[in-house]
């Protein structure tokens, strides 16, 4: 299912020769881009974004493509693509209004049996399953794809862009853009006044068999894994992966980037500055870990 993501992601073609009229990049030759994508799932005329700690740029990757070496790529990636986007050609797209005040965009396909409340707005290039739930209120932005049997809470919003930036040597803060849209598996429910932010590149993705309560924020990039329960108050930050089957207590925080091992609880409140192992307790302001009890 994840990968039928894959036919309403945003999509461009540009010449990249034309970026030295914004910035000297240096390029010897015309590159047509048609995506954005990332180092570890490379895809063919694509804007990747490589950072230090990803990999090493070898001979084989300068030889085989056009390479901008840059001080900060996250910076440069950012003009790069606002830039692109900028470029492209307007295309005039439409909404229609039901009879219940729901606003549905172009390229929706709904599944059967899907009820949809009042004051629903779904944009363009959005795929729904079979006996889903929308409540009132719900806003489902772009390149959004929900799988079947899956409930969205009153208000909640998925898919919005989620707060990437970069300061340029100005200290002007230049937005990324988050075009990865979002995936949320069968069987999910998302309670209401929450919210799920799209992947910056690749989508955010919720598994199959998710519970999340009320208020709860997922950050643009985040991996739920099968089976989590996320409750009320939670704040899942930029870029976590959350292991299968683990336990979020009441307005816990998790810092940017990390990983959540399988089968994990972490208790109410805690504040998780360090990713963690398998089948451990996770609790206190400054959390720490402890061994999980094997009764739990």
């Amino acid at each position: 299912m994840y990968n039928k993501i894959e036919g309403n992601r945003n999509k461009f073609i540009f010449k990249i020769k034309s970026l030295n009229s914004l910035k000297s990049y240096k390029i010897s030759k015309d590159i047509q881009i048609n995506n954005v994508s990332t180092i570890k799932n490379p895809k063919n005329h694509s804007l990747i974004l490589i950072k230090k700690n990803d990999t090493k740029i070898n001979d084989n990757i300068i030889k085989n493509n056009e390479c901008i070496v840059v001080n900060n790529p996250r910076l440069e990636y950012a003009i790069i693509l606002n830039y692109i986007l900028s470029k492209q050609p307007k295309k005039d797209r439409y909404y229609k209004e039901l009879n219940n005040r729901v606003i549905i965009g172009e390229n929706v396909n709904i599944g059967k049996e899907t009820t949809i409340e009042p004051f629903v707005f779904i944009d363009h290039d959005v795929q729904i399953g079979d006996n889903c739930i929308l409540k009132a209120g719900v806003r489902i932005c772009s390149n959004v794809l929900i799988g079947n049997y899956t409930i969205i809470g009153q208000n909640s919003v998925i898919g919005r862009p989620g707060l990437g930036s970069e300061k340029n040597i100005n200290g002007m803060l230049i937005r990324i853009p988050q075009v990865g849209g979002v995936i949320i598996g069968n069987n999910v429910e998302i309670d209401a006044l929450s919210t799920v932010n799209s992947g910056t590149i690749e989508p955010t993705v919720i598994e199959d068999n998710v519970m999340i309560g009320c208020h709860v924020i997922i950050s643009h990039n985040g991996i739920i894994k099968r089976g989590c329960i996320i409750t009320g108050g939670s704040n899942v930050s930029g870029s976590v992966t959350i292991g299968k089957g683990s336990y979020l207590g009441v307005n816990c925080s998790i810092k940017n980037g990390l990983t959540i091992g399988k089968n994990v609880l972490i208790g109410m409140g805690a504040v998780v500055r360090k990713s963690t192992k398998d089948n451990v307790v996770v609790a206190g302001k400054a959390a720490k870990q402890f061994p999980k009890p094997i009764d739990y």
